[in-house]
């Protein structure tokens, strides 16, 4: 029996990265046959959702998300669904499920490993009615991700610039996670993955196939301490920093007493005072 996939629908977010552009097709065809193979713009989230559903329950087929985290994460949710399976090409602003589960963020490259791979089973995060594939944030990361990209700039360099600009107006807030309350907290990170995007590694710890979300809760820093936060961040040593506490859960049950922001995988999701977080393990079949 096969267990790879025999046809790919290959969903692309024109939206994505650096606006670069790409000869999909001829790119594709020197790995694939042409009747093996589907290209499709997505011009929004439900628009993916309609072409997804015409595909209903061919468990063969995979889908492949052209994009960031949040295009893989707006696709994850039909792929679950129906029982697909997914592919990554990642051409986003960070990549962070592709870099955690080592993709290349070579398209030629990615394509190369995509047509060569086979299904693995990783776990999904479902936020309320949302799905996370990556990391959901609280607060100031949710925060940048509401003003990030608004311009059409993204980029490593333009979050970091954003970053830099929202410390010193972002405020600290009181949370409970699973009725316990956590006091003067700047940020939450609920990860399945390690890293945010661009190897920022906010739960070096972090496995997608384990059916535990890793949840980092950060203290605000000081001015004076962003060089050293920063650089825990990209040596996988952000656990050891003193701003920072750990907890591991399958569940989370989350009540802020003051709404705050949040994203999930990077996309701007709004202010939030409420949410179930549950995690589904290896529910998703990811070519890798």
């Amino acid at each position: 029996m096969q267990s790879g996939p025999r046809k790919f629908l290959f969903i692309i977010n024109p939206k994505s990265g650096a606006q670069r552009s790409y000869d999909w097709e001829e790119m594709i065809e020197k790995h694939l046959n042409a009747d093996l193979f589907v290209i499709v713009e997505s011009v929004s989230p439900a628009h993916s959702d309609e072409i997804i559903r015409k595909y209903a329950n061919d468990t063969n087929v995979c889908v492949v998300a052209v994009g960031g985290d949040g295009t893989v994460s707006e696709l994850a949710k039909m792929v679950y669904k129906f029982g697909l399976m997914l592919g990554i090409i990642p051409i986003g602003s960070g990549n962070g499920l592709a870099r955690h589960l080592k993709i290349p963020t070579n398209p030629a490259k990615a394509l190369a490993k995509l047509t060569t791979g086979k299904p693995k089973h990783i776990d999904l995060i479902k936020v309320d009615n949302r799905y996370c594939c990556n990391t959901c944030g609280i607060g100031f990361s949710g925060l940048i991700s509401r003003y990030f990209g608004n311009k059409g700039k993204r980029g490593f360099t333009t979050y970091f610039k954003l970053a830099l600009r929202l410390h010193k107006e972002s405020n600290c807030f009181d949370i409970q996670l699973n009725g316990k309350l956590f006091k003067n907290v700047w940020s939450i990170e609920i990860a399945n993955s390690s890293q945010l995007g661009n190897n920022a590694i906010v739960s070096p710890l972090a496995s997608v196939s384990d059916g535990i979300m890793d949840v980092l809760i950060m203290t605000k820093p000081k001015s004076w301490q962003i060089p050293g936060l920063i650089y825990m961040v990209f040596s996988r040593n952000i656990l050891k920093s003193s701003l920072s506490h750990f907890i591991r859960a399958s569940e989370l049950n989350v009540i802020l007493p003051v709404a705050q922001e949040h994203h999930i995988d990077g996309e701007h999701r709004g202010l939030v005072s409420e949410l179930e977080i549950k995690m589904l393990p290896s529910v998703l079949r990811v070519i890798l």
